[in-house]
C-alpha cells in the first residue's frame, strides 16, 4: 500500500468514535480503572524514589504527576504517571496489543495538559472532554491495529509490546487531542524511538519501560512543534515500522480501522489481581480445584496451555518475588497453599519453602492443535486419583468481565482516606465538560495530600 501513513492519518483525524453510544461509558470505566491502579501504587517506593529524581531535575513544573502533590514537566510527568500505572502490574489489558494500551495512552494524554490557570482565548479551554476520551480511544484503536500487523513473532522475538506499540499509539492520541498539524512527523520520531524488552519482565524496569514509552510520545510531540520534520512514510512498506519490528504491511488493515472499534471489540481486559493477566488462567483453573484435596497429597501437576499462551510467564523457577508476577508455577502454588495474592506477595525479600517444594511439582505442557487460546490444570494425587479444570475465559477478560461493583471497588481500595477518593471518583465520573475542568481540580485535590 502506498504512502500508507498518509492514509492512517487519514483515518484519525476523521474519526468519530463517540458516534458509537457504548464507547463513551467503556472509555469512562477504563480511565476511573487506570486511576485505581495509578493511585494504588502511589506510595510505594519506586515511585518516590523516581519523585525525588524528577524534583532534583528541576524544570517548568507545570503538569500533574497523578495522586501526587507535585508537578513537573510534561516529559517527566509522562514518564512517572506511566510508570506508577503500571509499576503493580494492575492495569488493564488487550488482546490484539498483547499487553496494556491505557497506562502509555492516558499517562501521556493527560502529561499534555498543564495544570495552570489558563486565559480565556487559550485553545486548552475548548478541549471537551469527548474530545479527550475520542483520541483515548483512537490511541487503543491505533495500538491495537499495530499490535496484530506486528504479529505474534514481534511478541515471541522478545519485544515488549506495550512499550514498542505504546509510543506511537500515544503520540497519534495527542495529536487528535490538540489537533496538532505535524502528526507524520511525530508519528516517524516516535517509531524511531520504539524499544522494551520482555527480558526485564518480573523488574522494576517493565513498569519504568511504559513510562518511557509515554515519555517518547511527548517528545516526539515536541520535536515535532520546534520544526524536526521527518517527512516521510514510517510504514514504508521495504523498511518501515512494521518491516523492521514485525513481518511487514501485510497484515495491517485500515479498512477495518474503528469496524468495530477495539476498545469495545474484543475489548480491554480489566483486572483486580496484580500479576500478569497470562497467568489468570491457570489461576482461575487452581481456585476452582482448591480444597479439594489435601496439598501434601499431591503427586504432581501438570498446566497444558495452547500455543504460545503462556509467552508473558517467563519464569518456572523463581529467585526473586517480583518474578512471581510472571510465573504460572508461583500464582497455582500460591493459590492452592491458600496463600493471598496482593501487591505485598510481590515486593517480599523471602521465597516460602513451602511454594518452592510444590512449584518443583508442576510442569508446562501444549497443545499445539488448539485453536483458541485456554489454559487446563490436571492434578495427580498420590493415590492414583486426578482432578482437572479448563479455563477459556478468565475472570476480567471481555467475555468473563468484572461487575461495575467489582471495578469500583478497586478504585475505592485504591485510596486509604475515603473522603479523597469520592472526590476523585465523582470528578472522573462526571467527563460532560471542558477536560481542563476535570485535570485542574484533581491536581488542586492531591495538592494537599503528599506521603
Amino acid at each position: 500500500m502506498d504512502n500508507i501513513t498518509s492514509t492512517l492519518i487519514d483515518k484519525i483525524i476523521t474519526s468519530e468514535p463517540l458516534r458509537n453510544p457504548l464507547i463513551k461509558p467503556a472509555a469512562i470505566t477504563a480511565i476511573i480503572d487506570y486511576f485505581a491502579s495509578s493511585l494504588s501504587a502511589r506510595h510505594c517506593d519506586e515511585c518516590q524514589k523516581l519523585r525525588q529524581l524528577i524534583r532534583s531535575e528541576g524544570g517548568k513544573a507545570d503538569n500533574w504527576l497523578i495522586g501526587q502533590s507535585d508537578l513537573a514537566t510534561a516529559r517527566q510527568a509522562a514518564l512517572f504517571n506511566g510508570f506508577q500505572a503500571h509499576l503493580l502490574d494492575y492495569d488493564d489489558t488487550h488482546a490484539d496489543v498483547r499487553g496494556h494500551p491505557s497506562a502509555v495512552i492516558l499517562s501521556a494524554l493527560f502529561a499534555s495538559l498543564p495544570t495552570s490557570t489558563l486565559s480565556d482565548s487559550d485553545p486548552l479551554n475548548k478541549l471537551t472532554s469527548d474530545r479527550f476520551i475520542a483520541a483515548y480511544v483512537i490511541g487503543i484503536e491505533l495500538m491495537a491495529q499495530l499490535g496484530i500487523a506486528v504479529g505474534e513473532a514481534h511478541y515471541q522475538k522478545g519485544w515488549h509490546t506495550t512499550a514498542t506499540l505504546g509510543g506511537i499509539a500515544a503520540t497519534a492520541a495527542i495529536c487528535y487531542l490538540h489537533q496538532y498539524p505535524f502528526m507524520r512527523s511525530a508519528l516517524a520520531i516516535a517509531a524511531t524511538k520504539a524499544c522494551g524488552m520482555r527480558l526485564l519482565f518480573g523488574s522494576v524496569i517493565k513498569p519504568l519501560q511504559v513510562g518511557i514509552a509515554a515519555q517518547a510520545a511527548i517528545e516526539a510531540i515536541q520535536f515535532a512543534q520546534l520544526g524536526l520534520k521527518a517527512d516521510c512514510d514510517f510504514l514504508d512498506e521495504k523498511i518501515g515500522f512494521l518491516t523492521l519490528y514485525g513481518e511487514g504491511n501485510h497484515l495491517l488493515d485500515l479498512e477495518k480501522w474503528g469496524d468495530p472499534w477495539r476498545i469495545i471489540s474484543p475489548g480491554l481486559w480489566f483486572k483486580i489481581y496484580p500479576y500478569c493477566s497470562a497467568a489468570s488462567y491457570v489461576a482461575d483453573a487452581a481456585k476452582q480445584l482448591q480444597d479439594r484435596f489435601l496439598v501434601t497429597a499431591i503427586s504432581h501437576i501438570e498446566l497444558i496451555f495452547s500455543k504460545n499462551s503462556d509467552s508473558a510467564l517467563i519464569y518456572q523457577i523463581i529467585t526473586d518475588p517480583a518474578q512471581g508476577r510472571f510465573s504460572a508455577e508461583f500464582i497455582v502454588a500460591s493459590i492452592l497453599l491458600n496463600r493471598p495474592l496482593t501487591f505485598n506477595t510481590f515486593s517480599s525479600s523471602k521465597i516460602n519453602v513451602q511454594l518452592t517444594d510444590l512449584m518443583s511439582k508442576i510442569t508446562r505442557h501444549y497443545d499445539q492443535s488448539a485453536l483458541s487460546r485456554y489454559a487446563k490444570m490436571v492434578i495427580y494425587l498420590n493415590d492414583g486419583k486426578q482432578l482437572s479444570a479448563v479455563v477459556n475465559h478468565p475472570k476480567g477478560s471481555p467475555k468473563n468481565p468484572y461487575s461495575p461493583d467489582e471495578l469500583k471497588a478497586k478504585f475505592f481500595d485504591s485510596l486509604i482516606d475515603k473522603k479523597l477518593a469520592q472526590s476523585t471518583y465523582q470528578l472522573l465520573s462526571q467527563f460532560e465538560h471542558n477536560i481542563m475542568n476535570i485535570i485542574t481540580p484533581l491536581a488542586k485535590l492531591y495538592s494537599s495530600h503528599s506521603k
